[in-house]
């Protein structure tokens, strides 16, 4: 199997694990797992996974710089604890599936 391959196997084995772990950080908050958070979830966890990939690490400073301008003036009242873990639990996911891709094949 070609590296490609094995990099979208370990992308989609592991987003079907994130969502759980994203299903039961929904509930120790209290809040409800929407289809549109599931879909901007993983949408940023392959945003990351490429990134990671390709070695671009300024990459990762676009990302970080998103993700504050998309929280300076949002309606939502998402509690910055709620945020926080979401975010960093999915970055730890997306680490997970980069040395699972540079270590295991």
């Amino acid at each position: 199997m070609d590296k490609q391959m094995i990099h979208i196997a370990i992308y989609v084995v592991g987003e079907l694990g994130a969502l759980l772990i994203f299903f039961l950080i929904t509930k120790m908050f209290k809040r409800n797992l929407t289809l549109s958070s599931v879909l901007r979830g993983a949408l940023e966890r392959a945003f990351i996974f490429i990134i990671l990939l390709v070695d671009l690490p300024q990459g990762l400073a676009f990302f970080g710089a998103l993700k504050i301008a998309t929280r300076l003036k949002d309606d939502d009242k998402i509690s910055n604890d709620y945020f926080l873990t979401g975010n960093l639990v999915s970055v730890l996911i997306v680490i997970g599936y980069y040395l699972t891709s540079q270590y295991c094949f």
